[in-house]
């Protein structure tokens, strides 16, 4: 096969197409977030007072929010709890305010509003005031909690979260983070479809952040699609709520809560196309200006390797790309061993550098390589050290990002041989935003060694793909017929 049309065809990247994920944005909602508190992360103190909180949520409704979600305890880590009495005076106001705008625009039946809260007090007169959804981060485990839900017939979003946010961040332990967290969300979702609440009720909420390190909510990222199925295959709604966090923090250095909203949108419109139904947002202006733009792009990324199987593992790598929404990997150069480029004490190095075509943004499209890394087990303990895969966003369209960890183009491309002659293979006209050429730097880093027949990492492309197209056959076999009855006659011989 030749290099420049190398193509993973993978039923994620075939079902994620234009049509598709435009259907997803457009039946969406968009949760805003009204914190009504001194003390929450990023615009704690904002909307104290309840003029200017009802203010604040008329602007989140003509931003595009159809849902309000109107919080009176901060649920930051290490956050103190409050009284009922101080939610329901802090709350109490702000819903009948609100309740009382939808009903005189009429938009009583467009924008609905919900009470984040784990009172059952405060969630009862929430309703009585004019919630119709109750938003409980500790998962409806007070069963007081459910018998009100029950009384006031509204919805549920029930969201994971390990122990409580005082504490919810001291070293969490997960084995399966993302099968633990929907095996919790369905179980508790059960017990309210036990109590009388219907499926089309509920919503459920991973829980990014809650009880979560930085590991663990890439794993969920990565995941988030797993999941979806499951929570859909059920008959529920899948909620995401990922603004402003520290997660995205985390990925692109920045510091400032309220500069995370380009990256927020970015990837709440990655989570859509992952399967949730509804996201929360600080900012639903550019989160549904996110939806609404899923244009293609080309995106060229490198990729390395010197742990384990260098080979296995870029070609796991690649399947990965091609398996995230609405991308597709479209061409790959053959893959060349180097030396190691800035640190030399470590094994030779394994490259190659791959064209995908992507309607996710530069930004949610990181995110998710980050994700891929630390799915294949990548431990960053050591500057330009071994890793059994690097993953690193070289152009995207003509985007230029300057971010604290994020630079694009990629300001060290033109100085890596292993990066300079892959691209040359499927990009012989490569050029940087503006037209620019590249041109290799003066002082060059990693000379290869060797080079390797692209066929080599077809075949384990191949193999990969084979593997899981079997696992998926038998999971859904099981799925159909959890019991393997062919062999029946056999056994019942023998027993």
């Amino acid at each position: 096969m030749d290099a420049t049309n190398t193509t993973i065809e993978s039923d994620a990247a075939t079902a994620c197409q234009a049509e598709d994920g435009a259907s997803k944005g457009s039946s969406v909602q968009i949760m805003g977030i009204l914190n009504v508190t001194p003390d929450s992360f990023s615009d704690g103190g904002l909307y104290t007072c309840p003029n200017k909180a009802l203010n604040f949520a008329q602007n989140l409704i003509a931003a595009g929010a159809s849902i309000i979600d109107v919080g009176g305890e901060s649920s930051r880590p290490g956050a103190e709890p409050v009284s009922v009495e101080e939610e329901l005076a802090r709350v109490l106001p702000v819903i009948e305010g609100l309740s009382k705008y939808l009903q005189f625009q009429s938009l009583e039946e467009k924008v609905r509003i919900s009470i984040d809260s784990y009172h059952p007090e405060v969630a009862a007169a929430a309703c009585k005031a004019g919630a119709s959804i109750i938003n409980d981060i500790s998962g409806f485990r007070d069963s007081e909690m459910i018998e009100v839900a029950v009384a006031a017939e509204v919805d549920c979003v029930l969201m994971h979260m390990a122990g409580e946010p005082r504490t919810m961040q001291n070293d969490p332990f997960y084995v399966d983070v993302a099968e633990e967290v929907c095996d919790y969300l369905l179980e508790g979702a059960q017990r309210l479809r036990e109590a009388g609440i219907p499926a089309h009720r509920i919503f459920l909420d991973p829980g990014f952040g809650f009880g979560k390190m930085q590991n663990h909510n890439f794993e969920l990222f990565l995941h988030m699609d797993i999941l979806a199925r499951r929570v859909h295959d059920e008959g529920y709604r899948l909620l995401a709520g990922i603004s402003r966090k520290s997660f995205i923090a985390n990925i692109f250095g920045i510091d400032d809560a309220c500069a995370r909203d380009e990256a927020s949108a970015e990837l709440a419109a990655a989570l859509v196309a992952g399967g949730a139904n509804v996201v929360r947002a600080h900012n639903p202006e550019l989160t549904k200006a996110a939806l609404a733009k899923m244009t293609s792009e080309s995106a060229y990324i490198a990729l390395g390797s010197n742990l384990g199987g260098p080979i296995v593992n870029i070609a796991k790598a690649l399947c990965l790309l091609d398996e995230l929404p609405l991308t597709q990997v479209k061409e790959i150069a053959s893959p060349v061993m180097s030396e190691p480029a800035y640190d030399a004490d470590q094994m030779s190095f394994t490259n190659t550098v791959c064209r995908v075509e992507t309607k996710l943004g530069p930004l949610a499209l990181f995110a998710y390589m980050q994700a891929i890394e630390v799915d294949m087990g990548r431990e960053k303990t050591r500057v330009n050290g071994p890793r059994v895969i690097d993953l690193d966003l070289l152009s995207y369209g003509d985007h230029i990002i300057d971010l604290p960890d994020l630079t694009v183009p990629h300001p060290r491309m033109n100085e890596r041989t292993f990066v300079l002659e892959p691209l040359q293979e499927i990009a012989p006209d490569f050029v940087l935003p503006g037209g620019l050429p590249l041109e290799p730097a003066s002082k060059i880093y990693g000379a290869i060694t060797a080079r390797i027949p692209l066929n080599l990492l077809q075949s384990e492309i191949e193999q990969k793909k084979q593997r899981s197209q079997r696992i998926a056959e038998r999971e859904r076999k099981d799925k159909q017929d959890p019991y393997d009855w062919s062999n029946w006659d056999n056994w019942s011989k023998n027993s």
